[in-house]
């Protein structure tokens, strides 16, 4: 599987066509579906992947580091409150481990 067909697989998860995840991306026209014969620029690619909720790894290699994602996609709901207090949560528990 390539680059574009993991993007086709997650459009079809997300309900959107490949023309939506474009504009939400700012990218244009018909540049995604070349992806299948062309390699992408990092800007793009990183648009993508912010619009789809996964790595650039994931999108270019098929691997991700599930634990990561899976808090990422959870906490991708979540308000900037609530987010600062997970980071200040996160931060502890370091500090804690790291005295063990």
């Amino acid at each position: 599987m390539n680059t574009l067909d993991r993007i086709k697989l997650l459009v079809e998860q997300k309900g959107i066509t490949i023309a939506e995840l474009e504009r939400r991306a700012d990218i244009g026209n018909g540049v995604i579906r070349r992806w299948g014969t062309s390699l992408p620029t990092g800007d793009k690619l990183q648009r993508v992947a912010r619009e789809l909720n996964v790595t650039i790894d994931y999108l270019v290699n098929g691997e991700e580091d599930s634990k990561t994602l899976y808090i990422g996609r959870k906490a991708s709901n979540l308000t900037d409150e609530d987010l600062e207090l997970i980071d200040i949560m996160i931060d502890q528990l370091l500090k804690k481990n790291n005295k063990e």
